[in-house]
């Protein structure tokens, strides 16, 4: 057998050598720039020094000179020495000898003499006092050092309390006299930007960066700069520091391009270049025996099977390996197709799988594409409109625990049967495929574009009819969703929603229904007024806790606010879910005793309410009986109770002398001869709520039923419901509501005017 595909397979891993010589001269090019680095390290090591010796060189000029021309002069001396009197004319004096030295040194920006005595400062412009000095911290600080000093670290210098200028300098300081300092200081400030600007000019090439940093780890370059930052790589960098000053001076190498890498390299790399020429060819040899293993199996396997099947294609002693396996694959396919086509396409199933597809919008095809689509799997009628409906079984639950698998399927052959015969009786074309084990998806598909409000008025009547033969003849019903009809078939996943939206209005109207899609559903707010449900069963549940037989008709209005809303299912179920969780939570302030009570009774069948019912209805029906039954037992166990008939009687004095503004817990005392502490205790067990709450809350609404019947302003309002301070209203009122009375009276407004 002739391995040309092996020999081309080696071929190829030709410019991997290539790759691996490329490498290699790379390596001996990044080997020879480290030697470079090495060299250009000790050349800035010399350049430093050369550095730091002229930074050193000029401060030491600058201190001999001010020892020689300031420290040392008789004018100067003279006017630390105050015990001879002194006029106006010796302090110009020494201004004038401090000018003269500041001339000749340009890098100094300020010269002052402190004297001890007196505490005077004198300038070469001007004079103060040490307290009225800007930089008398330092003097102070100076003062107290025992030792002679030098050059100060960097600093910030403001010679004034109100100067806004502050610079940055180095400070020579002079003791007078120069060991004991008992006389006072002569402090000279050098600008930090000349030393700075004087190390910059000296920067050559091969370096990147030139610092120098006090011996506190400040740059001389500006606020806030740093040498040496953390974390940062100092291998290639140079640092020296002074001896004189204590400086240090950090210079940076200059990294241009591959090269800045090399400073991890060393002469190893040319020993391990020829191990990488030795491993690249012995890798390329080994990858190639590897790759063609399984070749020679895959030929050596075709060989054998065609040796027993004639059908199959033999090998040519003119073909290699690819060319043999190329015409065996060609035979196999052309038998693979010819097997095929002698078996039955799964029509029912492409059929179920495309409707899924268009209506879920995983394949949009125009209408020309989706006939194509239509006729491949039997459906060969012409159309030019479409209109999708839904058809969902009621109480699927119910329906599938009452019958086996089998009754299931026949009902639901029934029920696709009955649905199909009475489209084809009106001779409109109807295609159906289960969507959901308890939903079937139906898709008319219609001529005549100009009547397309009369077909889907006659969609609506078949589905009816559909409808009422269900309910009829079978053991269950359905409700159907209808969406508006459709030109384009590209916006069959948009009218599938559409058929579901009116299926959910079941939720609301019940079941055993047919819905058709309202574009106007659209235009109004979905879930409008949650908020004002979720308080309004929340509220039904505080009445509820504490006996108040109101609590049944403000549920029954939420349940009635439901029904007539557009209110999705998740949103009632978690409605209801919520009240259910807020009545638990408020029986548990109730004595021990109305508890136990509550969880044997009315807890039991709160809990037995499902969350997954058919709609609100069936919800209220489940609910509002057990709820009656409980709370009726709740009341006969208060009425037996002598702490709940005082009360109630308190109940009833309160709802009835709310607006005098005088009621609080000590005059209710009196009036009914009972210990403050007592009457509290025994109100809030019983009626499981605080007097002083029970109280503000009676009050809020009677102004909540001011606020909507009447224009009254809020202080008059106020008044009328027992306070005297509308402030202290305002307050209670929003605690209470959760908004102020004038913004309620506004949203009350705004809720009538949508409702008209």
């Amino acid at each position: 057998m002739q391995k040309k595909w092996l020999y081309r397979l080696i071929m190829s891993y030709i410019p991997i050598f290539f790759a691996v010589v490329f490498c290699l001269m790379l390596l001996f090019f990044m080997t020879m720039s480290d030697l470079v680095r090495k060299q250009t390290l000790q050349a800035n090591e010399v350049f430093a020094g050369q550095v730091v010796q002229i930074l050193d060189s000029t401060l030491k000029n600058i201190d001999t000179v001010a020892s020689k021309n300031v420290l040392l002069n008789s004018k100067i001396t003279a006017y630390f020495n105050n015990k001879v009197p002194q006029s106006v004319y010796n302090y110009y004096e020494v201004t004038e000898v401090l000018q003269d030295f500041m001339a000749s040194v340009p890098m100094i920006d300020s010269v002052y003499l402190y004297r001890e005595s007196d505490g005077k400062i004198i300038m070469q412009h001007l004079s103060s006092e040490l307290a009225l000095f800007g930089d008398r911290g330092f003097v102070t600080e100076s003062m107290s050092v025992q030792t002679p000093m030098m050059w100060s670290n960097l600093r910030t210098l403001s010679l004034f309390q109100d100067e806004d200028q502050i610079k940055r300098v180095i400070s020579l300081v002079k003791k007078v006299p120069y060991y004991s300092g008992e006389q006072g200081l002569i402090v000279i400030n050098v600008r930090a930007d000349s030393l700075h600007d004087l190390t910059r000019e000296m920067k050559i090439d091969g370096v990147s960066s030139l610092c120098l940093a006090d011996s506190n780890g400040k740059s001389f370059e500006g606020s806030g700069r740093k040498c040496v930052n953390a974390g940062q790589d100092l291998s290639d960098d140079t640092m020296l520091k002074s001896s004189y000053t204590d400086w240090t001076l950090h210079i940076g190498m200059k990294h241009e391009g591959l090269f800045a890498y090399v400073s991890t390299f060393s002469y190893v790399w040319v020993l391990l270049g020829f191990v990488t020429i030795i491993g690249g060819i012995a890798a390329m040899t080994y990858i190639s025996h590897r790759h063609y293993r399984p070749l020679d199996q895959v030929m050596n396997r075709i060989s054998t099977f065609s040796e027993h099947k004639n059908s199959l294609v033999k090998r040519q002693d003119t073909d290699d390996e690819f060319a043999f396996i190329d015409k065996s694959l060609e035979s196999l396919i052309e038998h693979t197709n010819n097997f095929d086509k002698l078996q039955a396409e799964g029509m029912l199933f492409r059929r179920a799988q495309l409707f899924k597809d268009i209506l879920d919008g995983t394949r949009v095809l125009p209408m020309n594409k989706l006939t194509v689509e239509l006729a491949a799997v039997g459906l060969h009628e012409v159309f030019d409109h479409l209109v999708v409906a839904v058809i969902e079984i009621d109480h699927y639950r119910s329906f599938a625990e009452a019958f086996t698998q089998k009754d299931q399927s026949l009902f639901k052959f029934t029920l696709r049967s009955a649905v199909q015969e009475i489209a084809e009786a009106d001779k409109e074309h109807l295609w159906t495929e289960w969507i959901a084990p308890h939903q079937l998806g139906l898709l008319y598909r219609t001529e005549g574009a100009d009547r397309e409000r009369q077909t889907i008025l006659k969609i609506k009547m078949m589905a009816e009819r559909a409808r009422a033969w269900i309910e009829q003849y079978l053991t269950f019903t359905v409700t159907i969703g209808i969406a508006n009809i459709v030109k384009q078939t590209e916006t069959l996943p948009v009218s599938f929603l559409e058929a579901r939206k009116a299926l959910d209005r079941k939720i609301s109207v019940g079941p055993n229904g047919v819905h058709m899609y309202d574009s106007r559903w659209d235009m109004l707010t979905e879930g409008r007024g949650l908020d004002t449900l979720q308080m309004d069963l929340r509220e039904a549940a505080q009445l509820f806790r504490i006996g108040n037989p109101e609590w049944e008709m403000l549920l029954q209005q939420s349940f009635d606010t439901m029904v007539a809303g557009f209110y999705t299912k998740a949103e009632m179920t978690s409605l209801l879910r919520n009240f259910k969780m807020q009545l638990h939570r408020e029986m548990q302030e109730l004595p021990q005793e109305f508890q136990e009570k509550w969880r044997a009774g009315g807890f039991v069948h709160m809990n037995a309410l499902a969350d997954d019912f058919e709609w609100i209805g069936e919800a209220q029906a489940k609910l509002l009986p057990p709820l009656r039954e409980s709370h009726a037992e709740l009341q006969d166990l208060r009425m037996n109770r002598e702490q709940y008939t005082l009360a109630s009687n308190v109940q009833t004095y309160l709802e009835t002398h709310y607006s005098d503004p005088d009621v609080s817990l000590s005059q209710v005392s009196e009036t009914f001869e009972v210990n403050t502490k007592t009457l509290s205790r025994i109100f809030k067990e019983e009626i499981g709520e605080k007097f002083v709450d029970y109280l503000a809350r009676i009050r809020t609404e009677q102004a909540k039923q001011l606020l909507e019947e009447t224009t009254e302003p809020v202080q008059v309002i106020s008044e009328k419901v027992g306070y005297l301070y509308p402030m202290s209203f305002i307050r209670v009122f929003k605690k209470i509501v959760g908004t102020t009375p004038g913004d309620y009276r506004k949203e009350y407004e705004e809720r009538k005017g949508n409702s008209i």
